[in-house]
């Protein structure tokens, strides 16, 4: 689907204020594509400013442009536009959106979650694509911008990340000749790879360790599910690692779940499944989403009773799909 021509005016000239702006926790996916895009068009004349509810994790500092971004807990003034990337739900930017967002304001708001809320002034919704960086690289071809190996960087590392490494059923050979590309504009593949999975701490190690005695699994073997209390290992290593993946990974699992204690009385929820179970379906029931095979939520209450309150939500999703 190619970039609508309203969105393409919207950023072919951009007057005034460009916000790029991230949902709560930013991955690879969001930042990679915010500072892929707000790079391109800061280089072409713009005036960006880079911001989310919560900072840039350690294990994403090696990004291009991930030291312009900014920490707010309310935002300081209106924008004339506003750009959101791979956020389905505005809710997401904890508040941002809304402060930020003036009478006169434009919403950009590019993803490919199914489940998009369409919340934007324009909407660019393409569930088709494998990752929102593949997205914004059709979006900075359309505009004629250049891809510099800073911006190729971003958008390899928002790919890469968007398909699991390029394991997950919605990469396309689309996905791999973007890739290619972006390897031939200057992003580094070794570099991200490196980044991400080859920089544990000393102690991971052990500490992952105590996190994966953790892992449980239902009699019948198709659920499997991980807890992680607050104070149980460091936040950093539970930024770092795809925990989800590991319950995942077990023979038999249909639907894999993660659950974070963020903070007394709330609890981060990631699912995932093998195409058997629509999980987005299950993430809605509390007010999250995602796509059929990958999903999130946040849950209020103990460890205890988010996992019940979920893993009852598999159990039927499950049940359903057999009768």
């Amino acid at each position: 689907m190619a970039p609508p021509g309203e969105l393409l005016e919207a950023l072919r000239k951009p007057g005034g204020t460009v916000l790029c702006l991230g949902h709560v926790h930013p991955d690879g996916d969001v930042l990679g594509t915010l500072l892929g895009l707000g790079l391109a068009l800061s280089a072409a004349g713009a005036s960006v400013t880079f911001a989310g509810p919560h900072p840039v994790p350690d294990v994403l500092a090696f990004l291009p442009g991930s030291d312009r971004w900014q920490v707010w807990k309310a935002a300081p003034a209106f924008f004339d536009i506003i750009v959101m990337t791979d956020c389905p739900n505005p809710d997401r930017s904890e508040g941002l959106l809304e402060g930020a967002r003036g009478p006169r304001s434009r919403v950009l708001n590019i993803d490919h979650h199914p489940d998009n809320r369409r919340y934007g002034s324009i909407d660019w919704i393409d569930p088709s694509a494998a990752a929102t960086g593949e997205m914004i690289f059709d979006l900075l071809v359309a505009l004629g911008l250049p891809l510099t190996p800073a911006i190729a960087l971003n958008l390899f590392t928002a790919v890469h990340t968007d398909t699991g490494s390029f394991r997950y059923s919605n990469t396309t050979p689309r996905t791999f000749r973007i890739a290619a590309e972006l390897a031939a504009a200057g992003a580094d593949p070794a570099l991200v790879s490196d980044r991400l999975y080859q920089q544990r701490g000393r102690d991971s190690l052990v500490q992952l360790g105590t996190v994966l005695r953790r892992v449980e699994v239902s009699d019948d073997g198709q659920v499997a599910w991980l807890s992680v209390p607050r104070d149980l290992v460091p936040r950093e290593l539970v930024e770092s690692e795809d925990l989800v993946s590991y319950p995942r990974s077990i023979g038999g699992v249909k639907v894999a779940v993660l659950l974070r204690e963020e903070a007394p009385g709330t609890v981060k929820a990631s699912l995932r499944a093998k195409g058997e179970v629509a999980v987005n379906k299950i993430a809605h029931r509390f007010g999250g989403g995602g796509h059929e095979n990958a999903a999130g939520c946040t849950l209020s209450g103990t460890l205890e009773e988010a996992a019940a309150s979920l893993l009852q939500a598999v159990r039927e999703a499950l049940a359903s799909g057999r009768s």
